[in-house]
């Protein structure tokens, strides 16, 4: 496989049309989203689909329908742009225009994600958290990656894990607790590993997660995720 350097997908927005701007919106971003349901429809007819195929994960990432569903739940999500100032709406009306460029950059492995932009929120003890907001077609990608990898790693997990996960919460890690109080536990122990993602040695988290995933990508692929 022939090596290239990473390029970050270059986005051109084309200006509004004069006079009805706001009902030619209106409407492109109705027929957008429709068509996404669609696409989102077909994806869970589809689900059935063994996506932990070891050769074709990359395709199925980039697959058009797997694409589409991200967007409709970006979109979903809503959010503020990112550091290019372009939001969900203007990606959203641009989809036909962005969907293709998407696929090849991903395919090629010419994709690179953007810059974050940094924002920080109040914590009640005074402190801050750091957010990090990514421009939407990095979310857009972010999700479709998520869709395709979700079902390889997420049976790894203990049965125990309630935080982050799909189905699960607060609600679920209370009835676990619940049954084991009423199996004659007496004993609670409460760790919190305080600010641990702004101290963890994030190369050696990302080579950790690059050794569970790899073994699914074929060739080159795997430096997608590095």
């Amino acid at each position: 496989m022939r090596s290239m350097e990473p390029k970050q997908l270059t986005l051109v927005f084309a200006d509004s049309p004069p006079g009805g701007e706001r009902a030619v919106r209106a409407d492109a971003l109705a027929r957008a989203t429709q068509l996404l349901r669609t696409a989102r429809a077909k994806r869970l007819r589809d689900s059935g689909v063994d996506v932990a195929d070891e050769s074709q994960l990359m395709n199925q990432i980039a697959d058009r329908y797997n694409l589409l569903a991200a967007l409709d739940r970006v979109v979903g999500n809503r959010g503020a742009p990112g550091p290019d100032r372009q939001s969900v709406e203007e990606v959203l009306l641009h989809r036909d225009q962005l969907l293709p460029k998407l696929q090849a950059a991903l395919l090629s492995g010419e994709y690179q994600p953007g810059d974050v932009r940094r924002v920080w929120i109040p914590k009640p003890d005074g402190s801050q958290r750091g957010l990090g907001i990514s421009n939407v077609v990095d979310r857009w990608v972010q999700q479709a990656v998520y869709q395709i990898l979700s079902p390889l790693y997420e049976p790894t997990f203990h049965n125990s894990s309630h935080g982050f996960r799909p189905e699960r919460g607060s609600q679920t890690a209370i009835a676990e607790a619940q049954r084991h109080v009423s199996e004659g536990c007496t004993v609670v122990v409460d760790i919190d590993l305080a600010k641990f993602f702004d101290r963890v040695n994030h190369q050696r988290l990302l080579s950790r997660l690059g050794q569970r995933i790899k073994p699914y990508f074929s060739g080159e692929s795997s430096v997608f995720l590095t």
